[in-house]
């Protein structure tokens, strides 16, 4: 197709009722993706907070654009599934969709889905490249490999690629736009006001656990060494006070050090009567049966399940409306691991959502969803440096939409009526939820302004007053 035809054919569609059918903010960033293409650029990623519809938006460029031929490249399977699913539902006039992957090898289809590491060990694309219109890279971060972007040269050079990514900087030297230039980008705080996603507070679980002999293993804090100084029955059995104390009722992501731990967890959890399960990608000696795995993450997202544990299964690309906690246990030094696991709270409820009883009681009770982020702040004795907490990414501790605004109770306050339940019992592990008191943790124990930006091996050093 001509690229002619497919600007004629997008601006149609800016002036069609289904493009109103688009939130205000998907809106602005379509218009400055059709004024990116009509200038002549063919290369180039959008910078979307995770919720926002950025695969949605990728499926209203493609009915938009009418192309013949796409491909549609992402890092898992889970991805793979979930974005077949989103074509079938929202995509328009699509011929067939095939995928492409280590065990289906189909690319005959007008939409093609494939992994990046399924395209990667090509040498050439057993299709003709010329006949692709739109190459479209999700989580364009995980591209950045040196074999990832070979890829690029597998294609025609009239072929058109848009990234998408919540996360497009490890560091100076490793950026999303090294690969393409940026075309339009979106704040979480921007999308919070505007009302595409939900209100967010972040609360800290102080511990006098020292971490300073946890060591940084390529870019992040060992595992091993995590497990021996973090993995403590204490520190462990708090997430559970948290969530019995504070969070009773609510969906919950817990983030875990290993498989091991994830396990653990969800077993503490289970033998406090709360509903629980460890959520893995199987290996020799943990299995975990893909059924057994689809049916814990759909009762999940139903809220059979109410606290789901896992490492990094679920940290990008996993579309649960119902989640408003998260509990880190496992700390981390990288911004894009840091911003992709908070991200997994962000998503606006449904329709659906709203069968549950703790959804009802939230929303009559904050005015809608209220996301809580939990890090635990261990204590780094013998260096000045500490994890990357959410609200370091956010550069607050609490964003609220407009609408909640205006319902909350005592001004900026301390936010103590936002407490779920409301309640001042102590716990082992000092947990501070007060939005006055966790920003003024946070201020002691860093100098900086902005975000500084990780070192090459894609770590991020937060200094510490001393």
């Amino acid at each position: 197709m001509t690229r002619k035809k497919i600007l004629i054919n997008l601006r149609k569609y800016i002036y069609s009722k289904d493009f109103q059918s688009l939130w205000r903010g998907q809106r602005s960033i379509f218009i400055a993706l059709y004024n990116f293409l009509k200038e002549g650029n063919l290369l180039g990623y959008l910078k979307l907070p995770s919720g926002i519809g950025k695969t949605n938006l990728a499926i209203s460029l493609t009915n938009a654009g009418q192309f013949k031929k796409v491909l549609f490249l992402v890092p898992t399977l889970i991805l793979v599934d979930q974005t077949d699913k989103r074509y079938r539902q929202f995509g328009k006039d699509i011929a067939s969709i095939s995928t492409y992957t280590g065990t289906k090898k189909e690319l005959s289809g007008q939409i093609i889905i494939a992994t990046y590491q399924s395209i990667q060990r090509l040498r050439k694309l057993p299709i003709d490249p010329s006949s692709l219109d739109l190459v479209i890279w999700d989580e364009v971060h995980e591209a950045l490999s040196a074999a990832r972007k070979k890829i690029m040269k597998l294609f025609s050079k009239d072929t058109i690629h848009i990234g998408l990514t919540a996360s497009d900087k490890f560091n100076d030297l490793k950026k999303v736009e090294n690969l393409m230039p940026l075309i339009a980008k979106m704040e979480i705080e921007e999308a919070i006001r505007l009302g595409l996603l939900c209100a967010i507070q972040c609360w800290v679980a102080k511990t006098n656990i020292d971490i300073s002999k946890i060591i940084k293993r390529g870019s992040d804090y060992d595992p091993k060494t995590q497990k021996r100084y973090i993995d403590v029955t204490r520190r462990n059995q708090a997430a559970i006070d948290i969530y019995n104390r504070f969070l009773k009722g609510q969906s919950c992501l817990g983030t875990c050090i290993n498989i091991k731990h994830a396990i653990k967890v969800a077993e503490i959890f289970q033998e406090a009567g709360i509903k629980s399960q460890a959520v893995w990608g199987s290996t020799q000696e943990n299995p975990l049966p893909k059924r057994e795995l689809k049916q814990r993450l759909d009762d999940f997202k139903t809220g059979k399940i109410k606290v789901m544990t896992t490492v990094d299964l679920i940290g990008t690309g996993f579309d649960n409306t119902l989640i408003t906690a998260l509990i880190n246990l496992r700390i981390t030094s990288s911004v894009v691991k840091a911003t992709q696991r908070g991200g997994r709270v962000l998503r606006i409820f449904s329709q659906e959502d709203e069968n549950q009883q703790f959804v009802r009681k939230m929303i009559k009770k904050s005015g809608g969803k209220l996301a809580t982020v939990i890090d635990f702040l261990d204590e780094c004795k013998n260096h000045g440096y500490r994890p990357v907490l959410f609200s370091d990414i956010l550069q607050k501790v609490a964003i609220y939409p407009s609408a909640m605004e205006k319902n909350r109770s005592g001004g900026e306050g301390d936010g103590e009526s936002y407490l779920w339940p409301a309640g001042d019992d102590r716990i082992s592990i000092q947990l501070i939820t007060g939005i006055t008191q966790v920003a003024k943790i946070t201020s002691k124990l860093t100098t900086f302004d902005n975000l500084p930006v990780a070192d090459k091996r894609g770590i991020i050093f937060v200094p510490v007053n001393r």
